[in-house]
C-alpha cells in the first residue's frame, strides 16, 4: 500500500503554475490546457486544498507526511506520483549552494515575470535567466523585423544587443528602442546597444564576440544571410535566420557548427514544394548585383512585429533552456495573409552543398553487402497483415511528409474509392519542375498501400533528386582500378545494346558483390539510368534493381527481385525467354487470388497471367499480368517478382487491377494517368509478348534468397549492390539501394567467357 509513497518520499515536488484542481461530486479533477486526471475520494478536494500550496519544491514528500497515518501517506504518494507521470509536477533538486551567476536585486525585481516564466518550466530559474541576460546577441538586419527583435530582447532582459547602423533610422522608430534601454538603465538594469561596425558586407569576423546572431531581411538580407551560411557558423555561435519566401515568412532553422539542415536546405525544400517563382526571386537576389530599392516583398509593420518578437523569444528559449528552441531541427512557417503558423521538421537536403558532408556521415557504406531478407507485408501480399505494425511503421515515416519542408508533400488518396483494392497515393516534389502523385495498391489496408507508395516514391526521389555518392573519375578512378575489378557496361543486364559503339564511361562507382562480398566498379550510368551519367543511352532507362525498404537488407531483396523482373521481361520481349499462360484453375482455392480474379470480373477486365520462366534460371518467380481495357482500348500490364509463386501472381494481378480502378477515377476528374513511379521497361506493348506453351507450375512453389544467389553464381552471374541512401530518407526509416545483375558468364571463373569483367594490372 505504501510502495507509491516510499518511491517518492525523498523527492521535492513542484507543481506547475498552469495546473488547476476542481471539486467534483466524486472527488477532485486536476487539469491544465493539455489534459487532466481525476482523484476519486470524497475528501479529495479538501485534501488537495491542504496539500497543493506546499508542493512548491521546498519540501520533501516525507516532510509533508510527518504525523500522517498510513492511508493518508499512501494517498499522497499516489497523487504525487500521478502528478509526476502526467508532467503536472517535477522533482526539484536540492540547490548545491549559492548561484555562480548572481542576479542583481534590481534585475530580479524588474524581470520577475520572465524569471517566473522560466521557473514554471525548469529549476534554477534565476541562473537560467542570467544566462539569457548575459548572452551577447547580434541582430543583423535593417528592416522592421530587426527593430522589433531588438526591442523584444531589450524588454525581456537582454543586456547586450548589437545592430547594424542602417537599423537606426526614423522610419524604423529606433529612438523608441533607445528610450526603453535608457529607462531600464535608470532602474538599475543597464542595457548596451552596440553598433556593428562592418567594412563592406557583414562577415563573421565583424560578429566576433557575439554568442547568438539573428539575421533578418531588408534589401541585402538574403545575400547577407547566404554569405554567412556559406562561410560556416563559427564554434560557440548560434545563427537564427528569418526571411520572406513568397507569401510566407520563414524563421529558422537554428544553425550551429556540426549540425546538418541549414537555411539553404529550407529554401531548397520550400522551392520544391511549389513556389518556384519565389525560389527564383530569392536565388537571383543572392547571385545578381544589388540594385536600388527593395528586391522583393517586405513584411508590413504588424507581421514584422510578430516575427521580430518571435525571434527574440527564440533567443530566450535557446539560452534559458526552459523550453526547447522551436527552430532546432525545424522551421517556423507563417502565412503573411492569414498569419497561420506551423512548425515543420527540416531534414538536410541531399543537394545542399553546405550540409552534404555532414549528412553523408550518416550514410556511410556498410563494410559488407547486406544479405537480402524477406520484405515486410507492405512489400508483398501477406494474407493476414499485422495492421498495428503497419500503422506503427507508417507513423514512423511521418517525419518525411510535410506540406512545406517534407521529402514528400502529403498523401493524396482521400478522394479515391477504396474498393475493391486499397489505394495509396503520395505527392512527390521532384524539384522546381512540379509534383508527381505516386500510386500503389494493397489488397488489405490503406496503410499497406501507403507504405508501398512511399517506397516507390523514395526510389523516384533517389533517382531524380539525390546526387550519386562516391563517383570516381580521373586519377581517383585510375587508383581504384589498380586493385578493384571493373564490370563493363555491356556485361550488365541493363545494357541497352549501344555499349559496343560507346566511349567507355568516365564516371564509375563502387558496388559490392553478393556472391563473394568483394568490391566491384560499375558505371555510374547503370546506377542512375535517368540522369546525366547515362546521357548517351548506354543503359536502358529503367528502375530495374531499385530497392527501398526498412533496412538495407530488405531494400536489397526488393532490388534483386526488381532486377530479375526486368531481365525476365527483356528476354520475353526479345524472344529468348518464355511467356507461358497460367490457367486460373492452377490457383486452387487461394482466397486472395480468388478475390482478385472476382474483382477483375466486376471491373470488366479480362486479364491474362503469364509466367516469364524465371524459375528455370534463378528459381525466383516472375509473373506478368496483361489486359485490354474495353473502356479505352488501352493495353495495360504489371509484373511482379517474389520468392513465392502465389505472392508473385497476386502482386501482378493487384497492380494491374489497381491501374484500372484508379485510372477510371482519374479520368473522370480529368487528371493525369496513374503514376506507379519510373518505368521498369518503357513503351512496352504487352501484346508483343509471344505466348509459348502453358505453365504447369504449382501455386505453392517457393524459393529463397540464398537459393537465388546460388543459381546466379552457378550460371556465372552475380548481383552487385550499390547503396544509394540519403540522410533524409534514412531519418524516416527508408533505406535505398540499386542492384545490378550481370549477364551469363560475365563473372570471372563463371564460364568460358570473361570479357565482361576486368581487373586493371
Amino acid at each position: 500500500m505504501l510502495e507509491a509513497y516510499e518511491a517518492i518520499a525523498e523527492t521535492r515536488p513542484r507543481i506547475r503554475r498552469d495546473v488547476l484542481f476542481t471539486e467534483t461530486p466524486d472527488g477532485v479533477l486536476f487539469h491544465n490546457a493539455h489534459g487532466g486526471f481525476h482523484l476519486n475520494s470524497r475528501s479529495g478536494y479538501r485534501f488537495a486544498t491542504l496539500l497543493v500550496p506546499h508542493l512548491n519544491g521546498e519540501h520533501r514528500v516525507a516532510d509533508l507526511c510527518e504525523g500522517l497515518g498510513e492511508a493518508q501517506r499512501a494517498m499522497v504518494g499516489r497523487l504525487v506520483r500521478t502528478l509526476y507521470e502526467r508532467e503536472f509536477a517535477r522533482d526539484t533538486p536540492v540547490p548545491d549552494g549559492p548561484s555562480a551567476f548572481p542576479v542583481a536585486p534590481a534585475v530580479v525585481e524588474r524581470f520577475a515575470p520572465q524569471i517566473a516564466y522560466v521557473d514554471h518550466y525548469a529549476d534554477d530559474a534565476a541562473r537560467r535567466f542570467q544566462e539569457f541576460r548575459t548572452t551577447r546577441v547580434a541582430v543583423v538586419g535593417d528592416d522592421l523585423t530587426a527593430r522589433w527583435c531588438v526591442l523584444g530582447l531589450v524588454r525581456n532582459g537582454s543586456a547586450a544587443v548589437g545592430h547594424l547602423p542602417g537599423l537606426d533610422t526614423p522610419e524604423n522608430r529606433f529612438g523608441e528602442v533607445r528610450a526603453e534601454a535608457t529607462a531600464l538603465a535608470a532602474e538599475g538594469c543597464p542595457v548596451t546597444l552596440e553598433t556593428i561596425a562592418a567594412d563592406g558586407p557583414v562577415r563573421w569576423s565583424d560578429l566576433a564576440g557575439y554568442d547568438v546572431v539573428v539575421v533578418t531581411g531588408g534589401r541585402e538580407g538574403a545575400r547577407r544571410l547566404f554569405r554567412l551560411v556559406e562561410a560556416g557558423v563559427p564554434e560557440g555561435t548560434s545563427l537564427i535566420p528569418a526571411a520572406l519566401f513568397g507569401d510566407r515568412a520563414v524563421v529558422g532553422p537554428l544553425m550551429t557548427p556540426g549540425t546538418a539542415g541549414c537555411w539553404a536546405c529550407a529554401v531548397l525544400r520550400l522551392g520544391a514544394h511549389g513556389d518556384a517563382a519565389a525560389a527564383a526571386d530569392l536565388w537571383s537576389g543572392i547571385c545578381l548585383p544589388a540594385t536600388d530599392g527593395p528586391t522583393g516583398r517586405e513584411a508590413g509593420r504588424g507581421l514584422s512585429a510578430m516575427i521580430g518578437n518571435l525571434l527574440g523569444y527564440e533567443v530566450f528559449r535557446l539560452t534559458t533552456g526552459a523550453l526547447p528552441a522551436e527552430t532546432r531541427g525545424q522551421v517556423i512557417v507563417q502565412d503573411t495573409e492569414s498569419f497561420d503558423v506551423v512548425a515543420e521538421p527540416l531534414l538536410p537536403h541531399p543537394r545542399c552543398p553546405f550540409c552534404r558532408d555532414l549528412a553523408a556521415a550518416g550514410t556511410a557504406e556498410p563494410a559488407a553487402a547486406p544479405a537480402p531478407e524477406e520484405p515486410g507485408p507492405a512489400g508483398g501480399t501477406a494474407a493476414a497483415p499485422d495492421t498495428e505494425a503497419l500503422l506503427a511503421e507508417l507513423n514512423s515515416r511521418q517525419i518525411l511528409i510535410r506540406p512545406h519542408t517534407g521529402v514528400f508533400e502529403k498523401f493524396t488518396d482521400e478522394p479515391w474509392t477504396q474498393t475493391p483494392l486499397k489505394v495509396g497515393t503520395v505527392s512527390l516534389p521532384t524539384g522546381h519542375s512540379g509534383h508527381r502523385n505516386i500510386a500503389a495498391f494493397d489488397v488489405h489496408t490503406v496503410a499497406g498501400a501507403r507504405l508501398t507508395a512511399l517506397n516507390a516514391a523514395a526510389g523516384a526521389y533517389t533517382e531524380h533528386v539525390v546526387p550519386l555518392r562516391g563517383v570516381l573519375t580521373g586519377e581517383a578512378l585510375d587508383d581504384a582500378r589498380r586493385d578493384t575489378r571493373a564490370v563493363a557496361a555491356a556485361a550488365l543486364t541493363v545494357a541497352s545494346g549501344l555499349a559496343a559503339d560507346a566511349v567507355e564511361p568516365a564516371a564509375w562507382v563502387r558496388a559490392t558483390s553478393l556472391a563473394d562480398g568483394e568490391p566491384v566498379l560499375v558505371p555510374a550510368g547503370a546506377v542512375r539510368t535517368f540522369g546525366p551519367y547515362n546521357r548517351d543511352g548506354v543503359h536502358t532507362r529503367t528502375t530495374a534493381g531499385t530497392g527501398a525498404g526498412r533496412t538495407a537488407a530488405e531494400a536489397t531483396a526488393r532490388g534483386l527481385l526488381s532486377a530479375l523482373c526486368h531481365d525476365a521481361l527483356e528476354r520475353a520481349v526479345r524472344g529468348t525467354g518464355g511467356a507461358a499462360p497460367v490457367a486460373p484453375e492452377g490457383f486452387g482455392d487461394d482466397p486472395e487470388l480468388t478475390f482478385l480474379l472476382s474483382s477483375a470480373r466486376n471491373l470488366g477486365v479480362e486479364c491474362e497471367l503469364l509466367d516469364l520462366g524465371e524459375p528455370a534460371r534463378s528459381s525466383a518467380h516472375v509473373l506478368l499480368a496483361r489486359a485490354l481495357l474495353p473502356r479505352t482500348g488501352e493495353r495495360i500490364w504489371a509484373v511482379a517478382g517474389e520468392t513465392d509463386r502465389r505472392r508473385a501472381a497476386a502482386g501482378a494481378l493487384r497492380d494491374l487491377l489497381g491501374q484500372e480502378q484508379l485510372g477510371r477515377e482519374l479520368a473522370g476528374r480529368g487528371e493525369p494517368p496513374v503514376d506507379l513511379g519510373d518505368p521498369l521497361l518503357g513503351d512496352l506493348d504487352p501484346a508483343a509478348l509471344a505466348v509459348t506453351g502453358t505453365s504447369d507450375a504449382r501455386v505453392g512453389e517457393a524459393t529463397s534468397y540464398p537459393a537465388i544467389l546460388e543459381r546466379l553464381r552457378a550460371a556465372g552471374r552475380e548481383a552487385l549492390v550499390v547503396p544509394t541512401d540519403s540522410a533524409d530518407l534514412l531519418a524516416g526509416g527508408i533505406s535505398t539501394v540499386r542492384v545490378l545483375l550481370t549477364r551469363e558468364d560475365a563473372r570471372p571463373g563463371g564460364g568460358e567467357h570473361t570479357g565482361g569483367a576486368s581487373r586493371a594490372r
